[in-house]
């Protein structure tokens, strides 16, 4: 039986404020870290683009979770200008009630938005709310603040004419593609154009406007991937990459893979078969060119659909991104004279492509597939990764 069952509900309140209490020190202190290594650069020294991508690895923490922390760093932490002169808090009170246990991060947060429009005399007031109230309410007290401060508002200005953008929403949900656009009125009428005539409907044509709509927009997609002036990417043509098992495509059984993760049902992958250029993939076998030795640094494009059907995307531990976000890199640098062979090359995204090259991360290949090695302070035994996202 747990010791704290036989404590009366005042009892265990008491100790649970003062556990609240310790924890929200140690959360100060944590923050002093942050703040600290934030100002060293230790991101950059340990060849890293942001203390955001070292969290992640160190700590396992999310981005999200990494920015809200380093912001509320920022806030709570002394500093120095760039000729080493210390600077204190942004928020002295906030960082002394946080000190002492009697702030959360969650109020942290609330008054440094709300301080970033207010006067500094304020944080004593917004403070000493805060100490009393739960964020939710330290965050209207600093709203109706605001307001009694400055009744009537910023001086009005002349409104800047809008600059008319475009934009597209796209998202994979259950295995759907669902698009959401907002175009110009050029872009919109040409797109019109293209579609009208498609959606026309048919003798008999059980099918409504919306769904005549959708099925012209696929026309047109088909006609865009089959136009002789598509663009290149990737080393070659746009195109739809389908990685699929042959004795699956023969029997007609289970599903096929997307070069965006994505599976596809077979009865559709045995449609897409019918009208495509079909290339046979074996690896290990000589029916596909892995080897192009020295005589060349950049990857042909049969080298790199050996490597997409190897990968499936990036090869860093726990990244998720698609083969065409991804560069080839060679594992022995071509400069120390590695050779643009299958065994020496592995996809990897921009972000993760860099941190190889500026950290001390090292890949290996191990039973023809790519290893990961952390640096040291991720784990001091490096012991060796791979990625179980992209199964290979």
């Amino acid at each position: 039986m747990p010791t704290f069952a036989l404590s009366s509900p005042l009892e265990l309140l008491d100790e649970l404020k003062r556990k609240v209490r310790a924890l929200q020190r140690l959360q100060f202190q944590v923050l002093e870290i942050i703040g600290a290594l934030d100002q060293q650069g230790a991101a950059e020294a340990l060849g890293y683009k942001d203390l955001v991508e070292v969290f992640k690895h160190t700590l396992r923490w999310d981005p999200r979770v990494s920015r809200r922390r380093i912001k509320q760093a920022q806030v709570v932490c002394p500093s120095v200008t760039p000729t080493g002169s210390p600077i204190g808090p942004a928020l002295p009170g906030v960082a002394a009630a946080m000190a002492e246990g009697e702030l959360s991060e969650d109020h942290v947060e609330v008054l440094a938005e709300a301080m970033a429009g207010l006067p500094a005399v304020a944080e004593e007031h917004v403070v000493g709310y805060a100490l009393e109230h739960e964020p939710r309410s330290a965050k209207a007290f600093c709203k109706e603040l605001a307001y009694r401060l400055d009744q009537d508002g910023p001086e009005p200005k002349e409104p800047k004419p809008s600059q008319v953008k475009n934009s597209l929403r796209r998202q994979w949900r259950d295995g759907r593609y669902l698009l959401s656009a907002d175009l110009d009125t050029e872009t919109g009428a040409k797109l019109d154009a293209l579609i009208d005539p498609l959606a026309k409907p048919e003798p008999n044509d059980a099918r409504l406007a919306p769904e005549r709509d959708g099925d012209a927009l696929c026309e047109v997609v088909d006609l865009a991937l089959r136009g002789a002036g598509t663009r290149i990417h990737g080393g070659e043509r746009v195109q739809l990459t389908v990685t699929v098992d042959y004795d699956k495509l023969r029997a007609g059984l289970g599903t096929a893979l997307l070069d965006n993760g994505e599976h596809l049902p077979m009865n559709q992958v045995r449609k897409i078969a019918c009208d495509s250029g079909i290339i046979p993939t074996l690896l290990g076998s000589r029916s596909q060119v892995h080897d192009v030795g020295r005589r060349t640094r950049s990857v042909n494009a049969g080298l790199r659909r050996v490597l997409v059907a190897r990968d499936k995307g990036c090869a860093f531990p726990g990244c998720t991104r698609p083969p065409k976000h991804c560069q080839a890199h060679h594992i022995r640098f071509w400069s120390d004279g590695g050779a643009t062979t299958i065994d020496n090359l592995v996809l990897l995204c921009r972000r993760h492509h860099d941190l190889v090259h500026h950290s001390d991360w090292q890949v290996r290949m191990a039973a023809g597939l790519p290893v990961f090695h952390p640096p040291a302070f991720v784990d001091p035994r490096r012991r060796p990764r791979t990625n179980p996202i992209h199964v290979a």
